[in-house]
């Protein structure tokens, strides 16, 4: 496997929990007092964290990859693994809808709930479960923490199928998981500034005109995910429900496409983003340069390439 050179993230701490280790690794990071109040974030970080261009196809290309890593993974260790999504995550968000998600499957909320065969390849003897989960996930007692530099902590694992896959693909676990948190974290910082935003309130407005002129008299995006909901709660068939969230669900995105969300959010994230932390941007370009290797290892995955 292909392997990328680490480096450490400015404000992102990460913390190796090993069995049999007395005390932890962590990664160095720079002190406050080290930082540049000047770093600027690279034209590909801001897209990044404006979720601008290629993001969804990338994203998806990424976890193409990892899914065909982790399935080669497991048929060396004897065991199938498919997933009913190929492995892909939907990458919908109410400013910038994916509106195939939204023809297929709504908000989600009428997708059948899981049950606990649905982790394991089907016919798998009951007596293989544990070797397979262990396969799959590792040691559970062999985890690695990010912390990122706003707070939240993340856990995963660093050994099993799972690890092995990311590490192939982004180097190692601890870079696999900057490039997973790090731009969300970015994104939600940004939210709460574009929300406030006249530019995006004038979008909110275009956006209920423009669910009213389709028969959903709805003051919000939030009361139309929760009527859709509610749809399922009611009394009634559970195909009636999903047709009802999905013709609900492509209005709201066909209305916010409407009304430019995406390119309010563009702008007017761009705009913000300097007001990210000094050690947020830092990290932020560390994991765009990242995931930009990383994408070009996962297309040569996905299309077959060696």
């Amino acid at each position: 496997m292909r392997l990328i050179g680490r480096r450490t993230a400015v404000g992102a701490a990460v913390v190796l929990l090993v069995t049999g280790v007395a005390g932890c690794t962590q990664a160095q990071s720079a002190s406050p007092d080290g930082q540049s109040a000047d770093t600027v974030l690279s034209g590909a970080a801001l897209d990044l964290a404006v979720r601008a261009g290629p993001y969804r196809d990338d994203q998806r290309v990424l976890q193409q990859a990892e899914y065909e890593l982790t399935r080669r993974c497991m048929a060396a260790r004897g065991f199938d693994y498919v997933t009913s999504d190929g492995g892909t995550v939907g990458n919908d968000d109410s400013w910038q809808p994916d509106l195939d998600t939204r023809r297929s499957r709504g908000y989600g909320f009428g997708d059948p709930s899981p049950s606990p065969d649905d982790q394991y390849p089907p016919g798998l003897p009951a007596a293989e479960r544990d070797s397979y989960v262990r396969a799959l996930t590792g040691d559970p007692e062999r985890r690695a923490v990010l912390r990122l530099s706003s707070g939240p902590e993340f856990t995963f694992g660093t050994t099993g199928c799972i690890a092995e896959s990311r590490s192939g693909l982004y180097g190692d676990v601890i870079d696999a998981a900057r490039v997973s948190y790090v731009p969300q974290e970015a994104h939600n910082a940004l939210h709460d500034r574009i929300a406030d935003h006249p530019a995006m309130r004038e979008a909110m407005a275009l956006w209920t005109s423009c669910m009213r002129d389709r028969g959903y008299p709805y003051d919000s995006m939030e009361a139309a995910r929760a009527d859709a909901g509610q749809s399922h709660d009611s009394a009634g068939s559970a195909d009636a429900a999903r047709r009802a969230e999905i013709r609900i669900a492509v209005a709201d995105g066909e209305c916010a496409l409407v009304a430019g969300m995406p390119e309010v959010v563009d702008r007017v994230g761009r705009q913000h983003a300097a007001k990210l932390t000094a050690e947020q941007r830092a990290d932020l370009n560390l994991a765009t340069e990242l995931r930009a290797e990383a994408l070009e290892h996962a297309r040569s995955i996905v299309s077959g390439s060696p």
